[in-house]
């Protein structure tokens, strides 16, 4: 029989190649996500009819919610963004009855046994649990995912469909497949977790990477922090390594001119090479994570993405247990770092830099 539908024996390499892929993953898995675990594929008419009751409303409240919508139907939907002006489920239950919930001007409907999801709608679910997605990308995506040439015979596959001008819904073919790795809501909220992780871990790079830009621009270029990296693991002074390494530093760091006992010229110093040593146990930290994210994407991945979804639905080789117990660890590292940064502020750097610049030029004076 010619190959024409999507199946696992012609199709499973494609499929890896579309789940490596950051916004076409995501496109699926959220699509699936709502047919599957908000709308229980359609198989639950009672749940499609409460749903449907809200959307009639002129104006919904909390208590239409309360009274038509299953508790677990609500965590999920909120969870997922559908509602506009909620945040979490805790959020929700302190709420009054008469508190209006949101829905915006498009949201999911159901017609003919096919659940259409407004791209507005679908895009702002997936940037809410990842804000690095583009909306150019995602985009981008969406067009290619309508039609991906098979790679065992002349065939297009159409992973997902357009309907109208802007919503758009998850093959059947592709939804099945995807039905048979396991739970895929448990295994992209621990990605969300991960990715959650990182981003904070990113702002406290960040700004660590900002306050060592005051001091000197310079030391935050990756050769040099190559070096400052090298002279810390050897425990090695690290102005005097970057020197002998022949990184050219601007005048202020002849240390060996200044009055060492000067209160200004050890606080300057302290300070930059506290940030330094940050910057190294952060780029450490970065290590362990990108490992960890290796779980299931990035370079010398560990598992395909359908892979990674099948281990984690059951908890095969600990996996889950192992991940949590990793960013716990790491978590308690990154703590130590941010609250040793928090005291610090842009405009105390700053402050203390012209201070120190100003002791040079008086030192040269002198």
């Amino acid at each position: 029989m010619e190959h024409r539908n999507l199946t696992l024996d012609y199709d499973k390499d494609l499929i890896d190649k579309i789940f490596d892929d950051f916004d076409m993953r995501y496109i699926i898995l959220f699509l699936y996500i709502i047919r599957n675990d908000l709308f229980k594929n359609l198989a639950d008419i009672s749940l499609i009819e409460s749903y449907e009751r809200i959307l009639i409303l002129d104006e919904i409240y909390k208590g239409n919610v309360t009274k038509f919508w299953q508790k677990e139907f609500t965590e999920i939907a909120i969870d997922l963004g559908l509602f506009k002006n909620m945040r979490s489920i805790k959020e929700f239950d302190q709420k009054d009855d008469d508190f209006i919930i949101k829905l915006g001007e498009e949201t999911i409907t159901i017609e003919k046994d096919t659940i259409s999801v407004p791209v507005d709608t679908l895009f702002l679910m997936i940037n809410k649990k990842f804000p690095s997605s583009s909306r150019r990308n995602f985009n981008l995506a969406l067009t290619k995912l309508k039609g991906v040439r098979c790679e065992s015979s002349n065939v297009i596959h159409s992973l997902i469909y357009e309907i109208g001008d802007h919503d758009y819904t998850l093959s059947d073919d592709l939804y099945y497949i995807l039905d048979q790795y396991g739970n895929i809501y448990q295994a992209i909220k621990i990605e969300i977790t991960i990715e959650g992780f990182f981003q904070r871990f990113k702002e406290i790079q960040d700004k660590v990477k900002e306050f060592i830009n005051i001091f000197e621009p310079i030391l935050n270029n990756k050769p040099v922090l190559t070096k400052i990296y090298k002279a810390i693991k050897e425990a090695k002074e690290i102005i005097d390594f970057l020197k002998e390494q022949k990184v050219q530093l601007p005048d202020k760091f002849n240390f060996d001119k200044m009055d060492s006992n000067n209160e200004i010229f050890k606080k300057w110093k302290s300070s930059l090479l506290a940030l330094l040593n940050f910057s190294f146990k952060l780029s450490e930290i970065e290590k362990k994570i990108l490992d960890v994210k290796r779980t299931y994407s990035g370079k010398g991945k560990k598992n395909n993405y359908l892979k990674f979804i099948e281990k984690v639905s059951f908890n095969e080789e600990n996996i889950v247990d192992n991940i949590q117990e990793s960013l716990l660890k790491l978590r308690g590292d990154l703590v130590v770092i941010n609250n040793e940064i928090s005291n610090l502020s842009k405009k105390q750097i700053k402050l203390l830099n012209l201070d120190y610049e100003r002791f040079v030029l008086t030192s040269k004076d002198d």
